[in-house]
């Protein structure tokens, strides 16, 4: 996982940062003006940005079969079953994360008047990749709501 790169400045590389990355500070407005153009795929939490790897193609894979099982399983339910294209946004963390599958219960609740975050996963799946399981399974999950 690789920190948004842009030239590091004193105001916005984090003073406690200690590795060869440096971790860039940035306003929301900033960073969701960067995910707008990107090529990459951004995660946001507390004033920084971090670039996702990609997926492999047994990742990908995995998250299909796992959404088509969901999507099985709810049919005639009220639930709804989404893949990672949408950012779950977790308003106590200051946080947007990509999760692999999720699902939420009724109509999906925006955040104010963005449609590419969520508020309301009842449900988040993420296939563990060795490249990110340890931030999958730390950092983003104490992140997560409960």
């Amino acid at each position: 996982m690789v920190v948004a790169r842009v030239k590091p400045t004193s105001s916005n590389v984090s003073p406690e940062s200690k590795s060869t990355e440096a971790k860039v500070r940035m306003t929301l407005e900033e960073y969701r003006a960067i995910v707008e153009t990107a090529e990459e795929r951004y995660e946001y939490c507390n004033g920084e940005a971090i670039v996702m790897p990609g997926g492999s193609p047994a990742h990908s894979r995995i998250a299909v079969d796992i959404a088509t099982f969901l999507n099985i399983a709810v049919r005639d339910t009220n639930f709804q079953i989404y893949n990672g294209d949408l950012r779950i946004w977790i308003p106590s963390f200051d946080c947007g994360t990509y999760v692999d599958v999720f699902a939420i219960a009724g109509e999906p609740e925006f955040n104010a008047d963005r449609q590419d975050e969520i508020l309301n996963p009842l449900l988040i799946v993420e296939v563990l990749s060795p490249s990110t399981e340890a931030y999958d399974r730390g950092e983003k999950v104490i992140a997560q709501p409960r």
